[in-house]
């Protein structure tokens, strides 16, 4: 089955310092994007979604900037193929405009589905929780 590239911009109205531990912690991705995650070993995770498991691989990560969680079957396979195979992933990254004052979540999400209008009301729905939570 072939990949597709979801890229969406949010506007949130918080400082990075805020955002960012909700994007790049277990706790804070608990608050609105998935139902429970566990830290497995070193940079996996055990990301569960509608009472079934994903496991994830923090690829790349950037302080008060950006995450990337490459999604894999299981650990152990991960670390036989190294980062070679085509993984999903899922990237989140945090801009400021000074010209706005204004903290914009970018999403890169690459996996099979390819349903735009699915994604986009996925996204808004946990971007409108994301913003509850932080009052923004």
């Amino acid at each position: 089955m072939s990949k597709f590239e979801y890229n969406a911009e949010y506007e949130i109205r918080a400082a990075i310092k805020m955002v960012y531990p909700y994007i790049a912690s277990p706790q804070g991705l608990e608050e609105w994007f998935a139902d429970k995650v566990e830290i497995l070993d070193n940079k996996f995770l055990n990301i569960h979604w509608d009472n079934e498991q994903h496991f994830a691989k923090i690829v790349s990560q950037r302080n008060n900037s950006m995450i990337r969680y490459q999604f894999v079957e299981t650990i152990e396979e991960n670390r036989k193929r190294g980062e070679k195979k085509d993984n999903n992933f899922l990237e989140l990254k945090l801009n400021y405009s000074e010209l706005t004052d204004t903290t914009y979540l970018v999403i890169t999400d690459y996996s099979e589905m390819s349903d735009e209008e699915v994604l986009d009301e996925l996204w808004d729905g946990l971007i409108e929780t994301l913003r509850e939570k932080l009052g923004a």
